[in-house]
């Protein structure tokens, strides 16, 4: 199944795999996950003052994080800097900077013809929405595996209060006795994944508004293409490697997409080297300028032929975040099998195709100005 998903997801040649983990503690992993199917489902009511102020600290903080992308972003990577065997976390903080750009492309000069004010508004809750709730469910997990290197925590405890999924109860108890951080990683882009479709697109509009401006973007290029810029050229434009992918609709399409970006980022040595650059030279704005400066300005007024991307604080208001229902995805073994393998990819320069669809879109939406 992996094999078929992953050539339906990159359109070439059967994708070759490897183990995720050894067999044994595949099949012991799997006993302990098909447990939690079977475990309550109700929050504890015996915490001590010591883990009622852990409880409000963690809740403050993803409260003030979860602002908006930048903060999101940011969060990420200082994050990922203290605890860097949570490769999730850099992961993280790069699609969360994908995220960025898509929200601030609706308002680029690029975009002025091709969707109406609603289309973009629209488009942008939803991102907005799926972005802060991943966020919401993803940072306590983190924060407790932090303060648990410190001070010996029981995190299943924590897991009810909080929201978080059985699933990854035994997943967090099997990294803190042995870390694996591939697993890790893998297990937490199955969680959010599955928590955002069974919280946010099935129980709201969001799912819906997806459905209906997902083909239309993607014929207006550039937000199906999940980028990763890695090498610094002279001429202002960093090489890209990362994925160019459809129909986001389907969550195990979206899972194989973390699991490609992953091997991608962590397994090709110049690329995680090239983005540890890139990360450390460039604070997230939004705008596509921070990493093509030549190509996109920041500047609403700047007189050139540069497409106008603006920061996000410029495009678009901070949204409070409403929790979705506290629904757990986790219902049925079907999504186990996705730790049991990871893909073997090559690195594939986006660089050219990406500066096509910049003059692509460019050319389209002017065209549509004229009618």
């Amino acid at each position: 199944m992996f094999s078929q998903l992953a050539q339906k997801l990159l359109g070439t040649s059967p994708v070759k795999t490897k183990p995720l983990i050894d067999s044994e503690r595949f099949v012991l992993l799997k006993t302990q996950l098909r447990k939690e199917l079977f475990q309550p489902d109700e929050e504890s009511k015996a915490f001590f003052p010591e883990e009622t102020a852990l409880v409000k600290r963690i809740r403050t903080e993803t409260a003030a994080l979860n602002r908006n992308n930048m903060t999101r972003t940011h969060a990420y990577l200082a994050y990922y800097r203290r605890n860097p065997e949570v490769h999730w976390a850099l992961l993280a903080h790069m699609v969360s900077r994908n995220g960025g750009y898509h929200m601030t492309d609706l308002k680029s000069s690029s975009m002025t013809q091709l969707l109406s004010q609603e289309e973009r508004r629209k488009f942008f809750l939803f991102l907005e929405r799926a972005n802060s709730a991943i966020f919401a469910d993803a940072f306590p997990q983190l924060l407790l595996y932090e303060h648990s290197k410190h001070k010996e925590l029981r995190l299943r405890k924590y897991f009810p209060i909080f929201h978080i999924s059985r699933f990854m109860a035994p997943i967090w108890e099997s990294f803190i006795q042995e870390p694996h951080s591939p697993l890790l990683t893998t297990a937490l882009i199955i969680n959010e994944q599955s928590m955002i479709q069974e919280r946010v697109l099935k129980r709201t509009r969001h799912g819906e508004i997806l459905l209906r401006l997902d083909f239309q973007l993607q014929e207006f290029l550039g937000f199906t293409n999940v980028i990763f810029p890695f090498v610094n050229k002279q001429d202002g434009i960093r090489s890209l490697t990362g994925l160019t992918v459809e129909r986001f609709a389907d969550p195990k399409r979206r899972i194989e997409t973390g699991k490609f970006l992953y091997e991608l980022l962590f397994e090709h040595p110049d690329v995680f080297h090239g983005v540890g650059e890139f990360t450390n030279a460039v604070p997230h704005t939004g705008s596509r300028m921070d990493y093509w400066e030549s190509i996109y300005t920041s500047d609403p007024f700047a007189n050139n032929d540069k497409v106008y991307s603006p920061s996000l604080l410029d495009a678009w208001a901070d949204h409070p975040f409403f929790p979705p229902p506290p629904i757990d995805w986790y219902t049925n073994e079907s999504f186990i099998g996705h730790l049991q393998d990871s893909p073997l990819i090559k690195k594939v320069d986006l660089t050219k195709k990406v500066l096509e669809n910049v003059k692509h879109l460019k050319a389209i939406n002017e065209l549509k100005s004229l009618f």
